[in-house]
């Protein structure tokens, strides 16, 4: 559908065969992306499979939020007791995470916050009614710093 869309600006069997590229090269990228955002090492193509499958089970299963998760599991050890890792569908990636090895140590301050940095609706929805309602853009930049600065502890785990 999306080579259809833009066959008026290029050619149909070309973007086709673009596109016919992107399913394996994002299969292969998410397990890759996975492992990078936790600061865990692969174990090879299968196990990273498993791991990541692991993952999505906790996640579906559990209602923990994707930031929240990696920010606690980050280097592959669960850095502060949360009772929703005890649940039920995050039992396989337990399992599977004690085998992985970190790819670097945890030495930015950012770790040792009591969450992540994140940007759910309702924050967003927050900044915007101080910047519509009082033109306060203090939370805005308050936010844009705190990104930041999760990006820098993010860089240094290569």
């Amino acid at each position: 559908q999306l080579a259809q869309s833009l066959a008026f600006y290029a050619d149909h069997d070309a973007l086709r065969a673009a596109l016919d590229e992107f399913g394996p090269t994002y299969q292969d990228a998410v397990p890759e992306r996975m492992l990078w955002r936790l600061g865990v090492q692969s174990r090879g193509s299968e196990a990273d499979v498993t791991l990541v499958q692991a993952i999505e089970r906790g996640l579906s299963g559990s209602g923990v939020e994707i930031d929240r998760f990696f920010f606690d599991w980050r280097g592959g050890e669960l850095r502060a007791e949360h009772a929703p890792y005890d649940h039920e569908a995050f039992a396989l990636f337990r399992t599977l995470i004690a085998v992985y090895e970190p790819t670097s140590p945890l030495t930015h301050p950012y770790w040792d916050d009591s969450g992540p940095c994140s940007m759910h609706i309702d924050e967003v929805e927050a900044i915007w009614a101080r910047i519509a309602d009082a033109d306060d853009w203090s939370v805005l930049e308050a936010k844009v710093t705190a990104i930041r600065r999760m990006g820098e502890a993010l860089a240094c785990l290569g």
